[in-house]
């Protein structure tokens, strides 16, 4: 007989076998139900992706996108014009805060002229600047024309500060031109009045000028006067098309506006181009396998709780349920055989990225990521992996740039050919594409940068250093790679932060076209005779041929390429490398010598007598040239420069910039500036008149001969014209690749030098009435770099005397040799 509790547990069974039948008739519709939601998912992303396109394709979105473009570059330019009014102000006010000028004013009878002269050095792109007196109560009679007042603008100017208040900036018309002048009060201590002012009056095509220099083909901008209901236009820089979208910004000179018109070629470039219909395709095919991957995972999830829904396997056979035997003789699986889901492998993610993917990472040794480049031992700090994973690490930045193509350059050492290799298949799997120009110096890397469609480029060099040595200099969007976006490309390694594709490759060639490009800039107007040495190293590919296109008598000097550099090391900055060529130039009767260094962005030069000319003094007589015909210009030099240049740049009318050393760093800082020339003690010289403003030692050794060509050959002469100190070449004590910075750091903090005045721009320099020294980490060797100059010998050893103490106190291991 059943017992009640038998009956119960019957009841029970038959619900659950119940309910699991019902699971299982239901599975279908559940199934149905996941594939419907999967295709919805798929069909609004796919739709959403399309609807975006069609959204950011219309007129109404690409004009809201030129008009916010157009806006910003205008508010840019605005800002650029208030920085300048700002700039000159100040310095104007810093001027007039000299105690000397106050005293002079109140002299009766004094001589201005001497003040004026001085005052002058200090603006040299003014085209004039007037110490004016106002008399002993702040008014004076600015119609007799006595303070060589040219119209009544200026006058009223000077009224206006007459009792002390600042007045800012006016521009006026003379002769035709347009000119604008500033005025600053010179109130003496006490007194609530102006004995004086500062009248200061530029071109306005220096306005002109800096409106020009960050256009770059974008349209135009125009500086406006206005009073009443009446503009002018002061001055205007470049072309705009596009006067829908001009607009007017205001200044911080309260009558003075900025009108910008973009051109109609640039706002192209803010059009939706055809790569988001790739992006729509794409995008929609992701969302299509996504949604496909989540119906499959529903899927499976659904038939894993339909198999446990299944009669269990081990219970008695109830209303007609198959047993286990049953259910084996018929050939379906007991139920407890199904995988269940904790079995199943789990999906893995779609790999989107190199860093998800394994790639050989040899350990990277840091020392090789130097301020400017890329620099070590080849072979053991640049084998084939590590240069492979560097590859890698550019090419990602270029994409992060939007750079699509990298130019590939090499030297003339033995590892450059197994380097370049590893580098273009690291940029090539790093999906970017590469134009290979072969065994070339550097600046026609760079030169290639300008010309080949491409701003980015990668040249293998171990420049001046032993032949053991190799390294990569870097350009990627127009832009040296320096200090912290050097240390990126590190971290990019470290991270395995990489892209993936796979980048085409070209070849090309460069050198005809680059020499082609100088012979029809350069003008010589007379042969010279010269001597070449490229010390062994890759110019001699190119210079021999250059210098004799430009119409020189070339005599070649070591210009076959040999990796191991068996004559000398190619570094002009050292006396005993160049012992060879100064012998050659004397024998021949040669008008020059012209060395090269390894990759050939130095030259050194050296004089028909013989003589060595130091970077520093050959740029002086590049700036005189440059600077004549453009007064007012920026000149930049590095910190190892004679302080010699500040006084001729500023005479010839050019405005000296004292800068950091390396190529990049200076690179970096003559486009910020605008400067028409720069240059480093150690022989690299930049030019932005008439070239690109990189560093070419064989650019710059032709533009000294046209200078030489249409003056004076005799190089001699030109050099006893300029100013001389006495000065040391650069000196180098040996340490450790950490020590040099903490030296520096410590002797920056704690060292004692009297009254001299310190700069930390770079390492440390201290300037004394009589001379200066410097000494500075260097971003090439574990080394700290020093160099002197004094008015004379006395001076010279005083100086490096209390440098020698104050380096000592801090690490008395250093060994001097001078």
């Amino acid at each position: 007989m059943t017992s009640p509790a038998d009956t119960a547990q019957g009841r029970n069974k038959m619900t659950g076998l119940m309910a699991k039948q019902k699971a299982v008739k239901d599975a279908p519709n559940r199934l149905m139900r996941i594939a419907t939601r999967s295709a919805a998912i798929s069909l609004l992303a796919i739709g959403g992706s399309f609807a975006w396109l069609i959204f950011s394709t219309l007129p109404q979105h690409n004009e809201r996108q030129s008009q916010r473009a157009s806006h910003e570059l205008a508010a840019g330019q605005a800002q650029l014009l208030n920085d300048w009014v700002q700039q000159l102000q100040a310095r104007l006010a810093a001027a007039a805060s000299d105690p000397a000028l106050a005293s002079g004013l109140a002299a009766s009878g004094a001589d201005l002229s001497a003040l004026q002269a001085s005052l002058q050095k200090a603006f040299p792109e003014a085209q004039t600047l007037r110490l004016i007196a106002l008399g002993p109560l702040g008014i004076a009679n600015l119609n007799d024309g006595a303070a060589g007042l040219r119209n009544n603008i200026e006058a009223d100017m000077l009224r206006r500060v007459s009792d002390g208040s600042q007045s800012g900036p006016e521009a006026y018309r003379l002769d035709k031109t347009w000119h604008v002048s500033f005025v600053q009060p010179i109130v003496a201590s006490g007194n609530n009045y102006a004995s004086g002012a500062l009248l200061l009056t530029l071109p306005a095509t220096r306005v002109e000028q800096l409106l020009n220099s960050h256009l770059a083909g974008r349209g135009s901008s125009a500086l406006l006067q206005q009073f009443g209901n009446q503009a002018k236009t002061v001055a205007a820089a470049g072309t705009g098309d596009v006067e829908a979208l001009r607009e007017l910004q205001p200044l911080s000179v309260a009558q003075w506006r900025l009108q910008f018109t973009p051109a109609a070629s640039w706002l192209k470039s803010w059009s939706l181009p055809p790569l988001p219909l790739w992006l729509a395709f794409a995008f929609s095919a992701l969302a299509t396998l996504a949604g496909a991957l989540l119906g499959a995972s529903d899927i499976r999830r659904a038939l894993a709780r339909n198999s446990t829904s299944l009669p269990d396997a081990g219970s008695q056979s109830v209303a007609g349920a198959a047993s286990p035997r049953a259910q084996q003789q018929s050939g379906v699986e007991p139920a407890a055989a199904l995988a269940s889901p904790a079995q199943e492998k789990p999906a893995q993610p779609a790999q989107q990225r190199v860093e998800e993917i394994e790639h050989p990472s040899a350990a990277i040794p840091d020392t090789i990521f130097r301020a400017y480049d890329i620099r070590g031992i080849a072979r053991h700090q640049l084998t084939d992996d590590i240069v492979y994973q560097i590859g890698l690490a550019i090419g990602s930045e270029a994409v992060d740039r939007g750079q699509q193509e990298v130019i590939v350059a090499r030297d003339g050492r033995a590892s450059s050919p197994a380097i370049a290799n590893a580098l273009i298949r690291g940029l090539r799997d790093s999906g970017r594409d590469v134009v290979d120009i072969g065994m070339m110096p550097t600046p026609l890397l760079y030169f290639a940068t300008h010309k080949l469609g491409s701003s980015s480029g990668v040249v293998v060099t171990g420049s001046h250093n032993p032949p053991e040595y190799n390294g990569l200099k870097i350009v990627l969007g127009g832009r040296a790679l320096a200090g912290a976006a050097i240390q990126t490309l590190k971290e990019r390694i470290a991270q395995r932060h990489f892209s993936s594709g796979t980048g085409d490759y070209r070849e090309a060639r460069i050198e005809d076209q680059y020499i082609d490009y100088i012979v029809n800039d350069v003008a010589i107007a007379q042969p010279l005779k010269i001597v070449i040495d490229a010390g062994n190293g890759v110019t001699g590919v190119v210079a021999p041929r250059l210098f004799q296109e430009l119409g020189c008598d070339v005599i070649p000097l070591y210009c076959d390429i040999d990796p191991d550099f068996p004559h000398h090391h190619p570094d002009p900055t050292v006396a005993d490398n160049l012992r060879d060529l100064v012998q050659l130039v004397r024998e021949n009767g040669a008008d020059l010598g012209i060395a090269f260094d390894g990759d050939g962005d130095r030259v050194g030069v050296v004089s028909a007598s013989g003589a060595i000319v130091p970077a520093d003094r050959l740029l002086m007589l590049l700036a005189q040239d440059v600077v004549s015909r453009n007064p007012g210009a920026d000149v930049l030099f590095d910190v190892k420069c004679s302080r010699n240049l500040n006084s001729v740049i500023s005479s010839y009318g050019g405005r000296p910039i004292m800068w950091k050393s390396g190529h990049s760093f200076m690179k970096e800082k003559m486009a910020e500036t605008g400067a028409l020339l720069g240059g480093e003690f150690s022989g690299h010289i930049f030019f932005n008149e008439r070239w690109f403003g990189f560093d070419d030692g064989m650019y710059a050794a032709a533009r000294l001969i046209e200078v030489l060509s249409t003056t004076d050959p005799n190089l001699d002469n030109h050099l006893a014209s300029l100013p001389s100190a006495i000065s040391t070449p650069e000196l180098k004590l040996d340490t450790s690749e950490q020590a040099k910075f903490d030296i520096i750091g410590k002797l920056v903090n704690n060292g004692e030098f009297g009254d001299g005045k310190i700069t930390t721009l770079d390492g440390l320099r201290v300037d004394f009435p009589d001379g200066w020294g410097l000494v500075r980490a260097s971003n090439t060797t574990p080394s700290l770099t020093l160099r002197f100059e004094a008015a004379d010998e006395g001076a010279l050893a005083r100086i490096q005397s209390i440098f020698k103490d104050q380096l000592a106190a801090i690490d008395p291991q250093l060994h001097f040799g001078f």
